[in-house]
């Protein structure tokens, strides 16, 4: 009997033990389950899909530049649209390029005309939206000023937010002394219907490329302007595509520009000792250098930062970034969102956007400056001399003078001798160099026998 009842308490301890076990069995299976959702076909999580259209002339060579710069992304594509066929031609290594107008203009351009830039994208835009669809994030990068980029970016852009797209324009501003008031004008025209059809925008200048280098030729001054505008590119796409330590994610990126309609896009690299000076040093000639033409001193400021960093750098680096940017900006309640990667390097990089006034910068057109040929004082009258052509001053004076090198480098007015620089002479120099020239000359009339050329 008692070995009976022996039998019966083990087998019940059997049933037990392999019921618990099935019972742990299913609670591992359900949370195997629920923790094997990241599959195969969700690889496309946090993969977002950018797209960037280059649009019209200076857009499609920002393109063109794009490709070469460096290796983008997969979830990264890139477009080139414009309606002259020749300068889609020119870009190597593209498919996706489109021919704005094409059964309107025939491949020939708008002429500079925005209303023709506008209207092309009419017959495009059944294209333009299959091509946007499913896309989380659009760069619209132009040239403003002329026809194309001016008229079609506004209406690619109002697809772009009719689809719920987050649009984000990367515009060139022509220089208003090289390129003239009317393209200048066109350019504050489109810029202002732009900002209207995208989430936030930035503009880069021309002029401030040409102010940072006075001796730069047309190709140095467009090849800058593609490569800023490709680093903004660039630094957005790595803040919402790679993973760190502590990530910036593409809601971050998302809300930034969502909050803010016109901002700045930087990136520096410290390389001295970490030191809060230093680092402010770094900062402040970063934004000084930039060619970007907004106004980064702004109530309700924002920074949106992405930094790589070794492991010696202390901790406060976040804070110290706050404090330089709280007096950049003039705003002390400025906020700063950052992802960090711990990386081996030496010092620390980092690439940022901040916030910046909503306005548009009016420059004003400078008068033209001056370079002399030749200018020859005598005691009794003033001559001025170009390619050997007599000028008197009064057409000097009306027609501001006649473009050319300096040759000589003084001239004197009675006894007092005035130098000249051999770089060109602000309007501001002329007119007091024309005084000086008047005064002299009034003063030998009432003194001798002025020449009764100038009467």
């Amino acid at each position: 009997m008692a070995s009976i009842l022996k039998d019966i308490i083990n087998e019940i301890k059997i049933d037990e033990k392999t019921d618990l076990f099935d019972k742990k069995i299913n609670v591992n299976a359900k949370t195997n389950e629920l923790l094997s959702n990241l599959d195969d076909e969700t690889d496309s999580l946090g993969n977002f899909r950018v797209k960037v259209f280059g649009v019209g002339g200076a857009g499609c060579n920002v393109i063109d530049h794009m490709i070469s710069a460096r290796v983008w992304p997969e979830n990264v594509n890139l477009y080139a649209l414009n309606t002259d066929f020749k300068a889609l031609k020119r870009i190597q290594g593209l498919t996706n390029v489109y021919l704005l107008g094409k059964q309107t203009l025939h491949g020939s351009g708008s002429g500079g005309d925005p209303i023709v830039g506008r209207t092309s994208v009419e017959e495009a835009s059944n294209d333009i939206r299959a091509v946007l669809e499913n896309t989380d994030i659009l760069f619209v990068v132009a040239g403003l000023g002329k026809g194309t980029g001016s008229g079609a970016s506004p209406e690619i852009a109002k697809i772009a937010k009719e689809l719920g797209i987050l649009t984000v324009a990367i515009v060139n501003f022509p220089s208003v002394n090289a390129e003239g008031r009317n393209v200048y004008e066109n350019a504050l025209n489109s810029f202002d219907l732009l900002k209207n059809e995208v989430d936030s925008i930035t503009k880069i200048s021309n002029d401030k490329i040409i102010d940072n280098d006075r001796n730069i030729s047309f190709v140095s001054a467009f090849e800058k302007a593609n490569m800023e505008v490709t680093d903004v590119v660039s630094n957005i796409v790595d803040m919402i595509s790679s993973a760190s330590n502590m990530n910036l994610d593409f809601a971050d990126v998302s809300n930034f520009f969502k909050a803010h309609k016109t901002f700045m896009s930087g990136s520096f690299t410290l390389t001295t000792p970490y030191s809060f000076d230093n680092l402010k040093e770094i900062v402040e000639q970063n934004i000084k250098a930039s060619y970007s033409d907004v106004n980064v001193k702004t109530n309700n400021a924002k920074i949106v930062m992405n930094l790589k960093i070794n492991t010696k750098i202390p901790s406060s680096v976040t804070n110290d970034i706050r404090n330089i940017f709280k007096e950049v900006t003039s705003d002390n309640a400025l906020t700063l969102v950052h992802g960090v990667d711990y990386v081996n390097i030496e010092g620390l990089k980092a690439s940022y956007l901040v916030s910046a006034n909503d306005e548009t910068t009016i420059v004003k057109e400078e008068a033209s400056t001056v370079h002399f040929d030749e200018i020859v004082e005598k005691t009794s009258t003033v001559k001025i001399f170009k390619n050997e052509e007599y000028i008197d001053l009064d057409e000097y004076k009306t027609n501001n003078c006649k473009t050319g090198g300096v040759k000589r480098e003084t001239i004197k007015f009675d006894t007092e001798e005035i130098i000249l620089d051999s770089k060109q002479m602000s309007s501001q120099d002329i007119n007091k160099l024309m005084t000086k020239a008047i005064n002299g000359v009034i003063n030998e009339h009432e003194s001798s026998d002025y020449p009764k050329k100038y009467n």
